[in-house]
């Protein structure tokens, strides 16, 4: 089948071609043959009916729908022929399709552009990575040993700072209760700013059994609306007093750090100052590397279908919608019973919608179809091996289970689709880092922020 490809622009593509009145009459005469094992006719056994008689009978839609059949066949063969990525399904301009003569058939389809990227070597990239100190390292070291705390029961001495207070209390606008304003055996922190300024430091000094009386004054900006500025009284029972413990900082608490095989407090403190310089090195890296992402997309600015453009809207807008139901705390039962939302009310998207969301819908499309090219360029792919060992790697973070079950759960619902492009992408730009120059440095936590 000859193919003509004509460019209307960047973005569409005409496409003419002709279908040999012979292989259209072919396939006439085969739907008669299937059709006359189908149809009942009085006086003809099944595959018996002339076929001249099918003709008379039903010779128009036959013919409409074999040549419907024919074009949209050889129009997606010539699609997948000329190898044009479409977006979108294309649209007939015109049809000629004279009794015994070939069939003339133009299209237009929809076209993700032909990229070519510009040379991108003389990128230069600045790695920011913050100096870890001491602080850090210390800091660090407590968090674990605040985890390897025991919890003592305290019968002997009134509440002090850091206690935890088992309480009961209930509260008061004026005269009158509110709503959220009691709850019993509430486990609270002395001094932990858990509370209202002022109520949990309020309880310091109190003896287990005892009830006082605090008044606070509530923030202008407390969620709770109905109290928010005003004094309200509450009154606290104290059920119970428990200190932590904390295991003395010494070689012994660093050898009973699990899974890390410290062997001495100073041992530890050099493999925290590692792991944590490993951290900032991967985080650093992590932003140079959409950095550059950037940096290439602004290179090679592309126009785009306005197709994928609107399909990229309606994702935005059913992602701020999602999130927006989530913020306000709207389940999917509550919103719809049950059904398929999406599915039943598809977003059409509006002219408003359009341009609210078209520039960063632009901006992810651009950096997309650059970094597409740039996979094809780097000869970029993701092996089976890699995707298991990624899958196997997630599942045990989320708790486990058999690998071949998530994996199927994760095919249905795309997640292992957005896995494999992303670990696709991470490999992409990887590959483009080895061919621009990094100047990374050390810097202070304070300088990095500031810069930010």
């Amino acid at each position: 089948m000859k193919i003509e490809i004509e460019d209307v622009d960047s973005c569409n593509k005409k496409i003419k071609f002709e279908i040999p009145f012979q292989e259209y009459d072919q396939k006439v005469k085969q739907y008669y043959q299937r059709l006359g094992k189908e149809v009942k006719v009085p006086g003809f056994r099944p595959g018996k009916i002339p076929i001249a008689l099918l003709e008379k009978k039903f010779g128009p839609d036959v013919k409409k729908e074999v040549l419907s059949n024919l074009v949209s066949d050889q129009l997606n063969n010539a699609i997948v022929e000329k190898d044009l990525r479409a977006v979108g399904q294309p649209h007939l301009l015109e049809v000629n399709a004279e009794e015994g003569t070939d069939i003339s058939v133009s299209a237009s389809v929809e076209v993700l552009p032909t990229v070519e990227l510009q040379d991108y070597s003389g990128i230069e990239l600045e790695m920011k990575t913050p100096r870890v100190t001491e602080e850090d390292i210390d800091q660090s070291i407590e968090a674990i040993r605040q985890r390897k705390a025991e919890t003592i029961t305290v019968t002997d001495r009134p509440a002090q700072e850091k206690d935890l207070l088992k309480i009961d209390f209930t509260s008061k606008l004026g005269d009158e209760p509110f709503e959220g304003g009691s709850a019993k055996d509430q486990i609270i922190q002395a001094g932990g700013g858990q509370l209202v300024e002022g109520l949990d430091k309020g309880m310091i000094g109190m003896e287990v059994g005892e009830t006082r009386d605090i008044q606070v004054q509530i923030p202008d900006d407390y969620h709770n609306k109905e109290i928010a500025g005003k004094d309200v009284d509450f009154q606290i029972v104290l059920k119970g007093i428990q200190e932590q413990k904390l295991p003395d900082l010494d070689d012994e608490f660093a050898r009973n750090v699990e899974d890390k095989n410290y062997e001495s407090l100073d041992d530890m403190k050099q493999k925290v100052r590692s792991e944590l310089e490993e951290f900032e090195h991967k985080e650093a890296r992590k932003a140079i590397k959409q950095s550059l992402a950037t940096k290439i997309t602004e290179q090679n600015q592309v126009d785009l279908p306005e197709g994928l453009l609107k399909e990229q809207v309606k994702f935005m807008v059913e992602q701020a919608r999602k999130k927006e139901g989530k913020a306000t705390g709207q389940t999917q039962h509550d919103h719809d019973h049950g059904h398929d939302h999406e599915h039943d009310h598809e977003i059409e998207v509006t002219p408003e919608m359009l341009q609210q969301y078209r520039e960063p819908a632009m901006k992810a499309l651009q950096e997309e179809l650059v970094l597409d090219q740039l996979a094809r360029d780097l000869k970029s792919e993701v092996t089976q091996e890699e995707l298991e060992k990624e899958v196997q790697n997630m599942s045990q973070l989320l708790g486990g289970g058999n690998l071949q079950q998530i994996k199927r759960e994760w095919e249905k619902n795309g997640i292992l689709a957005r896995l494999h492009s992303r670990m696709k992408r991470d490999k992409t730009i990887d590959a483009a880092l080895e061919k621009v120059t990094i100047k990374e440095e050390k810097v202070d936590r304070k300088d990095l922020i500031a810069d930010n």
